[in-house]
């Protein structure tokens, strides 16, 4: 009889243990499912800016070199936040983060970071009126033909002639001001670029209307 007592007394402790070890582990996996995740997610634009210290109005421009995915962390093995940065792309940069070699930025809405290899910067000209943005600049491709005046000549006037082109995207001039000029040279500068040919300027990779200035220089010889 005692021994039977003292059996049923054995399995009611040990049924009593694995209870209490069932219920603590239940706890601790509801306690689990309620801390709060560390990741900002790449929309979270308030979460963002505020954990990772971004102050928007620093951003500066920069084209993707290939097609790169953005990083929910600055981290080469962090997960990725779903959005691909096609290559050729402009995309805002905010902050350089040097240990793991990554910028924080923003594309299409989405907030991440970006390795710096797959990036660079470059200096987007934002002009007026009926011309547009562009990353790459207009390029020469006829010369120059410039006339000295022959007045100027005999005054042994020289120096540098200011002027605002509008390039149309197909690379033609359509309209030239002056920006800083000499009375006695102003018309021959004008003359001198307003039937060149140039490859015209592109933002993403597509022709559009750039405006650039250039100094044309008066300078004779001896």
């Amino acid at each position: 009889m005692k021994r039977s007592i003292l059996i049923f007394s054995a399995i009611f402790l040990f049924s009593s243990f694995l209870f209490s070890q069932t219920e603590n582990s239940d706890n601790i996996a509801v306690n689990d499912a309620n801390k709060p995740s560390l990741k900002v997610e790449a929309n979270s634009e308030i979460n963002f800016l505020e954990l990772y210290e971004i102050n928007k109005s620093s951003a500066k421009k920069a084209k993707a070199l290939t097609n790169v995915d953005i990083m929910l962390e600055p981290s080469t093995t962090s997960d990725l936040s779903g959005t691909t940065i096609p290559k050729g792309s402009i995309l805002d940069t905010y902050k350089y983060f040097p240990k793991e070699a990554c910028w924080a930025v923003h594309y299409n809405n989405s907030w991440g970071f970006v390795p710096t290899t797959s990036i660079m910067p470059v200096q987007v000209n934002i002009p007026k009126n009926d011309f547009s943005l562009y990353d790459e600049a207009p390029v020469l491709l006829s010369k120059i033909n410039l006339k000295y005046p022959d007045e100027a000549k005999k005054r042994g006037i020289e120096g540098k002639v200011f002027l605002k082109l509008l390039i149309s995207k197909t690379g033609t001039v359509k309209n030239v001001e002056v920006l800083k000029g000499i009375p006695e040279l102003n018309q021959a500068a004008i003359d001198a670029v307003k039937n060149i040919k140039l490859k015209p300027a592109k933002y993403n990779g597509k022709p559009v209307n750039a405006v650039v200035r250039i100094p044309i220089t008066f300078k004779l010889g001896g």
